[in-house]
């Protein structure tokens, strides 16, 4: 067990410590992570809350690379899945203050090595925009990792077999991870078949926000309901919570060697 403060047990999660142990944290130059996520259907058979999932990756990467967390932001821009009960979305301009207040506070009291753990597809170019604000300005080491985008098609393979892609909204890698770490709150007896509409007039459907124009795609806008009634785009039913718990824990690998190399880099312009 890793001690510090008179034997106590060592801290990882900010919101968990005293302004004197974040004083004395803040002063090893650590780097902190900063969790998002989103709230929003999942199909009928997965919780809404997938910041869950953001939260529980970095606080497990923060303890194994003696890094810190800041609580999870569980809200998300999720205006495409408006239309599904309990999805509660913020503009994208909330959700650049929110990260920016965030990284400023941050700043303020020393830190200079960031790295955001995105885990909402939505948020992704938002917090691209605001992180790289931060850098020009502040001249702060800041990364980002993308939860979903960084399971590869080798790690797919392993998990569920050559060939196979259960990926999709509703569908996998979520609805494992999900019955891993809310084994009690996940109803997999709920899910189902979801016919996915594959046209839309003459335009062949290849994702949620994007059809086919012959051998290339262009962006179409949908809602997920104009796809799916339930809220499915991949195969829920092969999940299982031993999946989830690999998918967490390479992940977490992910974020510990993203952390580790981030400690020994200097920043790439001074401080201003």
């Amino acid at each position: 067990m890793k001690t510090r403060w008179n034997g106590l047990k060592k801290k990882f999660e900010l919101d968990r410590m005293t302004w004197k142990e974040i004083e004395a944290a803040f002063a090893e130059n650590p780097v902190v992570f900063v969790p998002f996520g989103s709230m929003e259907e999942h199909g009928p058979h997965s919780v809404t809350g997938d910041y869950l999932a953001a939260h529980e990756i970095a606080r497990r990467a923060a303890e194994r690379s003696e890094s810190y967390c800041t609580p999870v932001i569980p809200f998300g821009y999720s205006e495409y899945f408006r239309g599904f009960p309990g999805t509660i979305s913020l503009s994208p301009q909330t959700i650049k203050s929110v990260a920016g207040d965030i990284i400023q506070s941050l700043i303020e009291h020393g830190i200079e090595k960031i790295i955001l753990v995105n885990g909402h597809f939505g948020n992704g170019s938002l917090l691209d925009q605001v992180a790289r604000s931060y850098k020009r300005e502040k001249g702060i080491m800041i990364g980002k990792i993308d939860l979903w985008q960084s399971i590869s098609r080798e790690f797919k393979n392993e998990l569920y077999g050559e060939g196979i892609n259960p990926s999709g909204h509703g569908g996998e890698p979520l609805t494992s991870v999900m019955q891993y770490i809310a084994p009690d709150d996940s109803r997999p007896d709920l899910i189902e078949a979801s016919p996915v509409k594959e046209k839309w007039g003459d335009f062949d459907i290849t994702h949620i926000s994007r059809v086919g124009i012959d051998d290339v795609e262009v962006s179409m806008y949908f809602d997920m309901e104009d796809l799916t009634e339930v809220g499915i785009l991949g195969n829920p039913s092969v999940s299982s919570p031993e999946i989830g718990e690999k998918i967490v824990n390479r992940l977490a690998d992910y974020c510990v060697i993203f952390a580790e190399k981030m400690k020994t880099a200097e920043t790439l312009i001074n401080k201003k």
